[in-house]
C-alpha cells in the first residue's frame, strides 16, 4: 500500500515537473488582520444562563512569515507555503440579561490571540503582472488564548447596586476553556491576488475564512471569523524547465 502511494506521488511529481514552465522558490512576510464575531449558546455550568453574542471590536493586528515554492504549468501554478503566523480576534460584549428580580450588564472585551503553522495550498493563474489563486489551508495551531477585562453591572431596578471587575486569561487549547476550546487542527479557504514587482520582489492581498472545519470543538458556537493579510515576498531562485 505504502508502495503505491510512493509510486502515485512520484508519477504526479514526473507528470508536474514535465509540463511544467518553471519552478520559484523564496520567502515571504507581512501582516494580518482579524475581525470576526461570535455567538456561544447557553449553558448555565459555565455561567451563561443566556445565548451571549460577541460583536467585532475592530481589526486585531497579527503577523506571517514564512517560505513558499511555486510551480507553474499549462498557464497555471501551483503554490505550496510553510508559515508562522499569528492571528488577533477583538470582540466586545454589551448584554443585559435577568436573572429575576435582578438584572446583570456585560460590559467585557476580549482579545483572542491564536498562533499556528500555516501550510495553504493554493491552485492560480497569471494575467500578466497579477497573479489570482485559490485553495486550502491548513492550520496547525500551537498556541490560544484569550484575555477578557471589563465589568460586570449587577441592577436591581434600574439601579446599580454592585459592580465586578473582570480580569482573565484563558487557555482555548483544553477542556477547561469549555465552549471556547478550539481545535488544534483548523482548515480554511483562502484566496487572493498578487502582483510581481521589480527586484524579484511580489505583493499578495488574501482574505481566509475557515469554513472547512470551523474553529471551535462545539458545533454549536456559530458566527463568522475573516483573515485578511498583506504580504511581501522575495524570490530567492527561479529555474526554467
Amino acid at each position: 500500500m505504502k508502495k503505491g502511494l510512493l509510486l502515485i506521488a512520484l508519477v504526479c511529481l514526473t507528470a508536474s515537473v514535465s509540463f511544467s514552465q518553471g519552478i520559484s522558490v523564496g520567502l515571504r512576510g507581512g501582516l494580518t488582520l482579524t475581525s470576526g464575531n461570535t455567538t456561544f449558546p447557553a449553558n448555565a455550568s459555565q455561567g451563561r444562563p443566556v445565548e451571549f453574542k460577541n460583536e467585532s471590536d475592530g481589526l486585531g493586528t497579527g503577523f506571517t512569515i514564512g517560505g513558499m515554492a511555486r510551480i507553474n504549468f499549462a498557464g497555471l501554478f501551483l503554490q505550496g507555503e510553510l508559515n508562522y503566523a499569528q492571528f488577533k480576534l477583538k470582540q466586545k460584549n454589551n448584554q443585559t440579561y435577568t436573572v429575576t428580580p435582578a438584572s446583570l450588564t456585560n460590559n467585557i472585551k476580549s482579545e483572542s490571540t491564536l498562533s499556528a503553522f500555516n501550510i495553504p495550498i493554493l491552485v492560480g493563474t497569471k494575467l500578466g503582472p497579477l497573479r489570482a489563486y485559490i485553495g486550502p489551508s491548513f492550520l496547525f495551531v500551537t498556541n490560544a488564548e484569550q484575555k477578557n477585562t471589563g465589568e460586570v453591572v449587577t441592577s436591581v431596578g434600574g439601579v446599580a447596586i454592585n459592580t465586578t471587575s473582570v480580569s482573565s486569561t484563558q487557555d482555548l487549547l483544553t477542556s477547561e476553556a469549555g465552549d471556547f476550546e478550539v481545535k488544534p487542527l483548523i482548515i480554511a479557504v483562502e484566496a487572493g491576488v498578487g502582483i510581481g514587482l521589480p527586484f524579484g520582489l511580489e505583493a499578495d492581498l488574501r482574505y481566509a475564512i475557515p469554513a472547512i472545519t470551523g474553529v471551535y470543538k462545539n458545533s454549536d458556537v456559530k458566527g463568522f471569523l475573516g483573515i485578511l493579510s498583506l504580504s511581501v515576498g522575495y524570490r530567492l531562485a527561479k529555474l526554467g524547465l
